[in-house]
């Protein structure tokens, strides 16, 4: 005896198949204004009733789906276990009576008694049977006369020895392999009815769907009747605020509307507490506004000075970054450029020394502003300082076609920290080159000894600078030009760290005239 072997159905139709539908409901949107009375108009006590029912009515679905799930399952699984049974009775019986009597081919045998075998099963079943051989050909029919379906795809899958069904509306058509000593006999098709089983599947949908209206009323209903008294507290807290809101405080000691132990009764002490520390802190809001007042008008001088300043030092520092960006993309694109590669190279270097010394400028001011700077004074030779200062400054001069001429006095030693000479004598030369007339221009750099000092006098042939700005240029982050995109203009920081160097040093830097004939400045130091 070969046991059957089966496989996943073949069917247009799953098994005892139930269909149930999802009935959402959406509810309009209520429109955001609020009124007059700033209530909303969909409130608290209709949005917690709603999620209450929605939850209960989302929990009576779930347990639904699973009671519905398990007695599909169980009604597929009883018709399976019956039908198998009955094929297997059925096999039983055919073998029985092929194996009796004369030997037969297989063929031979189903064709001779394959409808006598398919009436005498179906009265014993109470089932249509129908019979077909090894070869797929139709030998019995206990209904012959009754509406026969196509089950082609079916039957080629129990010739090979496998069981196939296919579920037809209220009807489930089983065709399961029959096997002899020999090998296979042919094919028994039944034929059950489940009408019954989905009835009754749908009928416990349909008390799915009473039971979780009832649950969505009454929990809606349960719900509604609870949110109410809190909501009323809650409108009471909401008008307590909105009084506090336009200023009306409650009084010490004053009874509370809302009387009650829980979450919502220490909202409306947190609230009479809450107006009584705004009192308080409106008297002491009101004593502050005198000072403020006063901090603000200093505020607001200082606050021109730092705008000035913060598009002055944006600027000078975007330039640089700028130009270093453009030729480091340069680089990128055309790196093997060997002339690329140096002008680039000399260009980004030049462009960190100006912010290095913008940075540094801007560190000496603030240290200038707030300690008293170190001084390292020794014996420093005039002349051989300012050739240095000059050597150092006459690329820029030269590249601008701007002619630099030195006149020394007598070779002298003064006392002074070298450094901070040094940088004093190259801003004002850099200020030199950078406020002159491009082509033509002229710088004169002169010293003269006097009684107790050393002068030195440096000139150009830059633009005028008149009288009454004069001091205004030694001042902090003040520039005479209000172009943000002139060029090779400053932030205002080197005459002001000059000046202030020079104090240091007991010395003085002035400017001592600007007219037609150039500007001249004057720095004194102690000999």
């Amino acid at each position: 005896m070969n046991p059957s072997s089966s496989t996943p159905p073949v069917s247009d139709h799953s098994l005892l198949q139930g269909n149930t539908e999802n009935h959402s409901s959406q509810h309009p949107r209520p429109d955001a204004r609020d009124d007059k009375a700033r209530r909303p108009r969909f409130s608290l006590r209709w949005k917690f009733p709603l999620l209450l029912g929605a939850l209960l009515l989302f929990t009576v679905c779930i347990l639904s789906i699973l009671v519905l799930s398990g007695i599909r399952s169980n009604q597929q699984q009883q018709t399976e276990q019956l039908l198998l049974r009955q094929s297997q009775l059925m096999e039983t019986r055919i073998r029985q009576l092929y194996l009796t009597g004369t030997r037969l081919d297989p063929v031979l045998f189903m064709q001779r008694r394959g409808n006598e075998l398919a009436v005498d099963l179906g009265s014993s079943s109470n089932m249509r049977v129908i019979l077909y051989d090894n070869q797929g050909e139709l030998r019995g029919d206990s209904l012959p006369l009754g509406w026969r379906s196509d089950t082609s795809s079916a039957l080629r899958y129990a010739l090979q020895g496998r069981t196939a069904y296919i579920t037809e509306g209220s009807n489930v058509l089983y065709l399961a392999p029959v096997y002899g000593t020999s090998g296979l006999l042919g094919v028994v098709q039944l034929h059950v009815s489940i009408a019954d089983q989905q009835a009754f599947y749908r009928n416990m949908l349909l008390v799915c769907i009473y039971t979780g209206g009832i649950v969505l009323s009454v929990s809606f209903g349960i719900g509604w009747l609870y949110i109410r008294r809190q909501t009323k507290d809650i409108r009471t807290l909401m008008k307590q605020a909105q009084s506090i809101s336009r200023g009306h405080y409650p009084e010490p000691g004053q009874a509370q509307p809302v009387q009650r132990n829980d979450e919502l009764g220490q909202l409306g002490d947190g609230i009479a507490e809450m107006g009584s520390m705004i009192q308080q802190s409106m008297n002491e809001l009101e004593r502050e506004k005198s000072q403020l007042q006063q901090a603000v008008a200093k505020l607001s001088a200082l606050e021109q000075l730092q705008k000035a300043f913060i598009g002055n030092i944006s600027h000078e520092l975007k330039t640089p970054a700028t130009s270093i960006q453009s030729y480091a993309d340069l680089l990128s694109m055309y790196g093997d450029d060997p002339e690329l590669v140096q002008e680039a190279s000399a260009s980004i270097s030049s462009e960190i020394r100006r912010l290095i010394e913008l940075i540094e400028d801007s560190i000496r001011l603030s240290l200038l502003e707030k300690y008293d700077f170190e001084l390292h004074p020794e014996p420093v030779s005039l002349n051989e300082l300012v050739r240095e200062a000059t050597e150092r400054t006459r690329g820029k001069a030269v590249n601008r076609d701007i002619s630099l001429h030195v006149e020394l006095d007598a070779p002298v030693v003064i006392t002074a920290d070298p450094k901070h000479l040094m940088h004093i004598l190259l801003n004002l030369l850099d200020n030199a080159v950078k406020y002159n007339v491009p082509q033509q221009g002229w710088i004169v750099v002169q010293t003269e000894m006097k009684q107790q000092h050393v002068r030195f006098r440096i000139g150009s042939s830059g633009p005028i600078i008149p009288s009454s700005q004069w001091d205004m240029v030694f001042e902090p982050y003040t520039t005479l030009s209000q172009d943000r995109s002139r060029t090779g203009s400053g932030t205002g920081l080197g005459l002001p760290l000059a000046r202030r160097l020079t104090e240091r040093m007991n010395g003085n830097l002035s400017i001592a005239s600007s007219d037609e004939h150039g500007t001249f400045f004057i720095l004194d130091m102690p000999l």
